[in-house]
């Protein structure tokens, strides 16, 4: 059938218009998420950034009716769960709670990595940041950080320190502690900080930087002592510590928790993603829950979060430097 000149115009448009429609509706943020969405840990159950994915989690299932799953793939600092995100699809359905370790501290002490943390992983919004406290084991008798560092004065290397793992801010944190306080204690490095705790409650290791949340009914059970914390002021859940930069005036110990998707993940889907995480956290509700936890909720938009992770390499180009740290 033949159609008159007069309407082929008309039909144009209205093909055009079609198909320009049938697109909009195929937009991947228009449909995401239309299957499960995995979210991996760089750390071991029980650990902060495990406590942070399934407190989001959970709510992210709830708003987006799809399972949310955390994965745990924790072991060598975090470098297998960050390669494994390089390497996903960038569609939104692969998703890092990452922190500095693998992020912006191992791209400052190795140059082998399998992904480029810069180039590869996409930061999609901040979620959270916590305090390290400094704990002992009861039997070593310290009760301050100055009987701390008085003990390691006399007894150089004898004493030893856990950590969640080489390359970890735990390990970075105690290395400027060290260097500070100008003693020298040996580094024992664990698969998670949890691990690394349980050996110091058990007295095989003396002492270590952990996350205040893991680290608080040990501490109010008499389990571990704790000797400082690693914040600008002092932490509301432990306010008789005393800071460790009453001590070391400019010294602080914490870490940042974000969610990275793999680069070229579709902008539409990122802003989806961020959107609806970054609220989560930012409710009330939210910022008690962790706070309870020892975790200050955070929520910064894409734009300001890449800045956080941008001065973060920095200053950890400068730790580096500064403690003469290298990749064991």
């Amino acid at each position: 059938m033949r159609v008159p000149s007069l309407l082929k115009p008309a039909l144009l448009l209205w093909a055009a218009a079609s198909i320009a429609l049938g697109a909009q509706a195929q937009t991947p943020a228009a449909s995401y998420p239309a299957k499960a969405v995995h979210i991996t840990v760089a750390n071991t159950p029980g650990s902060s950034p495990d406590v942070l994915a399934r407190y989001l989690s959970s709510r992210l299932s709830e708003q987006w009716k799809q399972p949310v799953v955390v994965d745990n793939k924790a072991g060598a600092a975090g470098i297998l769960a960050a390669d494994g995100l390089a390497k996903a699809q960038p569609d939104g359905y692969s998703l890092l709670v990452g922190a500095d370790g693998p992020i912006t501290i191992l791209p400052n002490l190795q140059a082998s990595l399998p992904y480029d943390a810069r180039r590869d992983l996409l930061p999609v919004v901040s979620l959270g940041q916590i305090d390290f406290v400094l704990v002992a084991n009861p039997k070593t008798g310290y009760r301050s950080v100055a009987d701390f560092v008085r003990a390691a004065k006399a007894q150089p290397g004898r004493i030893n320190y856990a950590s969640a793992g080489n390359g970890s801010p735990q390990q970075l944190g105690m290395e400027l502690f060290k260097q500070k306080a100008g003693i020298y204690v040996t580094h024992i490095p664990y698969r998670g900080g949890p691990l690394g705790m349980q050996d110091v409650i058990a007295g095989q290791v003396d002492v270590m930087l952990i996350a205040v949340g893991p680290a608080l009914p040990h501490i109010r059970s008499g389990r571990l002592v704790a000797l400082g914390t690693g914040g600008e002021k002092r932490h509301p859940l432990l306010p008789e510590v005393p800071t460790l930069g009453e001590s070391y005036p400019g010294y602080r110990a914490g870490t940042w928790f974000g969610l990275f998707a793999p680069a070229n993940t579709p902008q539409p889907v990122v802003d989806a993603i961020a959107q609806e995480a970054g609220r989560i956290v930012r409710t009330p509700a939210a910022r008690a829950d962790l706070a309870a936890q020892g975790i200050e909720a955070t929520g910064f938009a894409q734009r300001q979060f890449q800045g956080q992770v941008a001065a973060e390499y920095e200053r950890y180009a400068q730790i580096v430097k500064a403690t003469g740290i290298k990749a064991e």
